[in-house]
């Protein structure tokens, strides 16, 4: 994407007002002052870091993404806490942690087919065949197509969540009272479900829009082995963009409404 921060000049210390604003909501009941200090300030990195990576950095960056896993598993175990509330900001949170399995699994994925290449072609020279050089190209393209799907999936779903947690907060500073009754954890729920469908269904395309079959070495000169297809809906990631943008910068500049409660 070619548009970036530069089209909005959010400075860090209104982004991390933001993180310490939406925090500061997940909690309830009487945590120690120490405990629930710590934990607030995990949770504003984790959302500072998801922003960034997601809204700013190009997909793909390594470092951005094991530094994203790392955040995502200790809001993970933050998340579980008995001291956390469940309130449907939370439910995004926590959905949005799991995303970054998506990660993991791109990463998994190679070394694990590797391997399963390594055994199938062992087995076939104990039964005195080998496998053609042809096969081993394909299976390879393969692997890498299928790992580029689930960073785009990664990132849909990324784009989603973000959006529905800038959403929600701002309802929150908006409208508190007049929105309390849409914003419950059945909803959150719902709505997660639904972003993993779409996700999920843009992988499940892009898979079936691959022409898998077995080759061999003269037909993949004709043929080389699939290749990435474009993301089934670059349009709609662009809006997405757009509207993560406008929701995050809202809340950036809002002064939060004095209340009783909220992220209900």
């Amino acid at each position: 994407m070619t548009f970036r921060l530069s089209f909005l000049p959010i400075h860090r210390s209104r982004v991390l007002n933001c993180a310490r604003e939406m925090s500061s909501l997940f909690w309830s009941g009487s945590v120690p002052a120490g405990e629930l200090s710590a934990s607030r300030s995990c949770l504003r990195r984790f959302i500072l870091v998801k922003l960034v990576t997601v809204l700013l950095l190009p997909r793909g960056a390594a470092v951005a993404m094991l530094l994203g896993c790392a955040f995502s598993l200790q809001a993970l175990l933050l998340l579980r806490s008995a001291h956390v509330s469940t309130k449907p900001s939370t439910v995004l949170l926590a959905q949005l942690a799991l995303s970054d399995g998506l990660v993991l699994m791109h990463w998994a994925l190679p070394p694990a087919a590797a391997l399963a290449w390594r055994v199938k072609e062992m087995s076939r020279n104990a039964g005195n065949g080998s496998a053609e050089e042809g096969d081993w190209l394909w299976w390879r393209g393969a692997v890498g197509a299928l790992c580029q799907q689930l960073l785009d999936a990664h990132h849909l779903a990324s784009l989603l969540l973000l959006g529905l947690l800038g959403l929600e907060a701002t309802l929150v500073l908006r409208w508190p009272e007049q929105t309390r009754r849409f914003r419950t954890s059945q909803r959150a729920q719902l709505c997660c479900s639904l972003v993993w469908i779409l996700a999920l269904t843009e992988l499940g395309l892009s898979t079936c829009l691959q022409q898998p079959r077995h080759l061999t070495y003269s037909s993949t000169l004709q043929h080389p082995f699939p290749l990435p297809v474009p993301a089934f809906s670059p349009g709609l990631r662009q809006i997405l963009w757009l509207g993560n943008v406008w929701l995050h910068y809202f809340v950036f500049h809002s002064k939060p409404q004095k209340r009783k409660s909220s992220f209900h």
